[in-house]
């Protein structure tokens, strides 16, 4: 069989074991595995970390060689696949055994039990399963044999391998949660002290993680530490105001007043263990955190829905009200049992998450039991054996059709007794249903068609683009009278709100302190200055919801301006989309970053010795990946333009550059544009400068003479004297007049550049200069 063969791959034998938790570690029938070289150790967890996906030999030249493979990395490459498949006991025929190839590329087909990331996981997941059903016994053991399977950091062999990283701090965080469902369950079996330890660990470890605080809280108030405990909240209180500018949650804040009133029945270690704080990409749905439901409501006594309730963070909606108003009145009709679907989709940071994160806070308001299920990636959609995410969430809900029964034949999970017998509604939220399994996908599509009566509403938020299957889906939902809400970027309008809607809350604030107050009408600062922030803010972040989010975190003077600074997770974001690009189209984005907001094509064509067609391809798809947008010209004269989606985005590869490669491309922008009839002289001046010394001064003093000659015939002094200042530091034709106190003034004789305004004269610019 060829390098193509499509044949299913027989199941590996179970005598194979594979260990990422620590140093890559292999065991086959016959004892451990020597793998050989560095290389082939990388190569082979690069496959174990997709989870059976086929990885394409581009993406793994890539990823071996973070992003800078040589010239044989392919026949390296396949060097390393066929040793690897000798070690692995497979034959040389490619569509058989555990390494196989196909046109998707290479895959390693081992299952989530011969993986130990995979038993650690679905470990992790049947303890909090079992934390749902009050066995605590049995959910300590299932999270302690979890804790144990880890030997050190994981995917050691690949420390500074992109991808390793990424996996890495997923298993990561996915332990601390497991610490924290340990701590809890410690406390419920009356080990308190050794609950407070682990706490403890976790809180200075990830001083961020309120569901351990809260343990911790608890287990110090049950030890007769109810002042300590008090003093500790204070701490975390304010370590959350300084770091994220935010309260602690209401679960935080409900153990505080439980500690407040001594109410020890609240702090019962039975009360509320963390199971909301595994991440949302590995949990079961019903513990996500918005899964925390209200005591059931039925449905002829529940309130209406449609009715106006203010709710912490509707104020940061702006742009998405009437998206959220009507979704809301979808839930009313699912109170009372007609089924409804909806489908909200946009690109990766337009705030689908959060407006699902405040339906669900108001579903819960009102009576209704959320449930979540999120697929961040294909490879983690399928996790226990009972069945995917969405067929537990959504398989039982057949009981409410009566005659239909179980219309998935899932039968272990029933809704609770307080749901099959109230009738209590659903509101089931699908995050990132484009990184779902078809398997997924076609389950969400026979729900759509077989559920119609129940008293539930289904929303799923999709990224936009084309991953295989997204799209028959959500025709099979439209079908089924799903409604489609399209978020699109928000408008300067909508940041204009947030700004007020932030000033008011700061006014109100201050009002009962005795504070000033923020911006906005009548919070202090006029309304021309909310509307300039509004507009910065806007260029910077292009109307993302998420790069809006984390710019508003940041004092006012760090958000906009010259001294802007660029939030660290803005660049994990942009870094990590750029990651996912072709080294060609990354460094053409790298040069576009020095030559201005919009893309000029012919010249980025010179500067990267390209034909145009190669440019506009990779700007093709780096608009795919949210980078660049295309902007329409509207008329004959001007058919439009690429440029950057946002500032930030130009601003993060602008500060990825290192000094020598920032000097080396300004100097091949001065290079292009100077030769180039109708360039902006003053565009062409601050290349000049950036270029540092890869341009001569007798160059840079021309540039910048040029452009104060601009600026003069526009009017705009105090900008030519910056240009002509610069161009006479190295000019022998600068006087400097007699000394008067502690300024001089500079004489500049302006010679008369031909056509200009000042042609067949000679201007004198009398310009301050400050003694050193």
């Amino acid at each position: 069989m060829s390098e193509q063969g499509t044949a299913a791959p027989p199941r590996p034998s179970r005598a194979w074991s594979f260990g990422v938790l620590g140093a890559l570690e292999v065991t086959g029938p016959a004892g451990p595995v020597d793998l050989g070289p560095p290389q082939r150790r990388v190569l082979l967890l690069r496959l174990l970390a997709e989870d059976g996906w086929p990885v394409s030999v581009e993406r793994l030249c890539e990823d071996l060689w973070n992003g800078r493979p040589p010239s044989a990395a392919l026949s390296s490459l396949r060097a390393h696949v066929s040793r690897l498949r000798s070690a692995l006991g497979d034959s040389r025929d490619a569509g058989t055994g555990m390494l196989t190839h196909t046109s998707g590329g290479y895959a390693l087909h081992a299952t989530r039990e011969q993986r130990d990331a995979g038993r650690f996981e679905d470990a992790v997941q049947n303890a909090h399963g079992l934390v749902r059903e009050k066995k605590w016994a049995e959910a300590r053991a299932e999270v302690e044999q979890a804790l144990a399977l880890w030997r050190g950091r994981p995917y050691e062999d690949a420390d500074g391998k992109l991808f390793a990283e990424r996996e890495t701090n997923r298993l990561s965080e996915l332990r601390w949660s497991a610490r924290e469902l340990q701590a809890g369950l410690l406390l419920e079996d009356g080990e308190v002290t050794r609950s407070i330890a682990v706490a403890e660990e976790i809180v200075n470890s990830n001083p961020l993680r309120e569901a351990s605080w809260a343990v911790l809280l608890r287990g110090l108030y049950l030890t007769g530490r109810a002042g300590e405990a008090l003093r500790r909240f204070d701490d975390v209180r304010r370590l959350l105001a300084e770091d994220l500018g935010t309260d602690p949650g209401l679960a935080l804040q409900r153990v505080h007043r439980a500690i407040l009133r001594h109410d020890t029945p609240a702090l019962h270690p039975a009360a509320s263990l963390p199971a909301a704080s595994l991440p949302a990409a590995s949990l079961p749905a019903a513990s996500h955190p918005a899964a925390r439901t209200s005591a059931p409501v039925a449905p002829a006594q529940a309130p209406d829905v449609t009715r106006e309730t203010p709710l912490p963070g509707r104020a940061a909606l702006a742009g998405r009200e009437a998206e959220l108003s009507r979704l809301t009145e979808l839930l009313s009709a699912a109170r009372v049992g007609r089924t409804r679907w909806a489908v909200v989709s946009g690109g990766a940071g337009t705030g689908k998450t959060r407006l699902l994160e405040v339906l669900g806070a108001e579903a819960e308001q009102h009576g209704f039991s959320v449930r979540w299920v999120r697929h961040p990636k294909k490879s983690q959609a399928v996790r226990l054996a009972g069945g995917t995410a969405v067929n537990r969430t959504l398989g039982g809900l057949g009981a409410y059709e009566g005659e239909l029964g179980n219309p998935l034949g899932i039968g272990q999970d029933e809704p609770d007794a307080s749901e099959a017998g109230g009738k209590r509604p659903v509101l089931c939220l699908i995050d990132d249903v484009q990184g779902a399994t078809p398997a997924v996908m076609n389950e969400l599509a026979t729900c759509a068609a077989v559920v119609r009566d129940a008293p539930l509403l289904v929303v799923c938020a999709v990224d936009a683009g084309d991953e295989p299957g997204t799209e028959d889906l959500l025709a099979v939902l439209a079908r089924c009278e799903a409604e489609r809400f399209e978020l699109q970027p928000l408008t300067l309008e909508d940041i204009a709100g947030v700004l007020r809607s932030n000033a008011g809350a700061g006014a109100g604030a201050g009002a009962g302190s005795g504070g000033g107050g923020g911006l906005g009408d009548g919070a202090g600062v006029a309304v021309d200055d909310l509307r300039s922030e509004a507009a910065a803010l806007h260029q910077l972040t292009g109307g993302n919801a998420f790069f809006l989010a984390e710019l508003l975190r940041l004092s006012a003077g760090h958000r906009t301006g010259p001294d802007h600074t660029i939030p660290a997770s803005v660049t994990s974001v942009v870094q990590a989309r750029l990651r996912a690009l072709a080294p060609e189209v990354r460094r053409l984005l790298e040069i576009a970053a020095v030559t201005g907001d919009e893309l000029d094509v012919p010249v980025l064509a010179a500067m990267a010795s390209l034909p145009r067609e190669a440019v506009l391809s990779g700007l093709d798809v780096a608009a795919e990946s949210g980078l660049v947008v295309w902007s329409a010209g509207g008329t004959p004269r001007s058919s439009g333009a690429y440029r950057f989606s946002c500032g930030l985005v130009r601003a993060v590869l602008d500060a990825g550059l290192s000094r020598a490669r920032s000097c080396e491309l300004h100097a091949a922008a001065y290079q292009e544009l100077v030769a180039r009839p109708g360039s902006s002289v003053e565009c062409v001046a601050e290349h000049a400068v950036a270029a540092g010394p890869l341009v001569d001064e007798h160059d840079l003093s021309h540039a910048a003479l040029r452009a104060g000659y601009a600026c003069l015939e526009r009017n705009e002094v105090d900008k030519a004297g910056e240009w002509l200042s610069r161009a006479l530091a190295s000019r022998a034709d600068a006087e400097r007049a007699p000394d008067s106190g502690r300024e001089a003034v500079l004489r500049v004789a302006v010679g008369a550049e031909p056509g200009g305004a000042a042609a067949g004269r000679k201007n004198v610019v009398h310009l301050p200069v400050r003694h050193a």
